[in-house]
């Protein structure tokens, strides 16, 4: 997988398989993102980086320090780390529009928090708040 932020300052290549792909209601996505968030979990040493980027940390809401790593030129945010050792959480909506099918939804988490404007996909399994693991595909 590979993509990248807007401006195209800073870009990536993922060279392992996702670990997981959902959707995230905290506050905290919400946001960064207007909405919720849409991230691939990929373990933290089969991506690279190039570009200078900037990060941003503080406590998540499963109590974990949570580092989200943006681009300082356009501001689009790239990946979380934290909240699970050795794993990432890759947006999304950054993959090159080649790579956009790799994303797999498995399940929503915080779904307590969601607004009732932006509720949950359909068919997806739940969580009010974060589980302790991650679903199974």
């Amino acid at each position: 997988m590979k993509g990248g932020c807007l401006c195209g300052a800073v870009r990536y290549e993922v060279t392992g398989p996702a670990l997981f792909g959902g959707y995230c209601y905290c506050a905290d996505c919400r946001k960064t993102s207007s909405s919720h968030s849409a991230s691939i979990a990929i373990a933290e040493a089969t991506m690279t980086c190039t570009g200078a980027t900037r990060e941003f940390s503080k406590t998540g809401g499963s109590g974990n320090p949570v580092t989200r790593v943006f681009c300082p030129a356009c501001g689009v945010g790239i990946y979380s780390k934290g909240a699970r050792a050795g794993v990432v959480m890759l947006k999304a909506g950054t993959l090159d529009d080649e790579f956009l099918e790799a994303f797999k939804p498995m399940a929503s988490i915080y779904v307590r928090r969601c607004p009732s404007w932006d509720q949950p996909r359909a068919g997806l399994p739940t969580f009010p708040e974060m589980p302790t693991q991650p679903p199974s595909s």
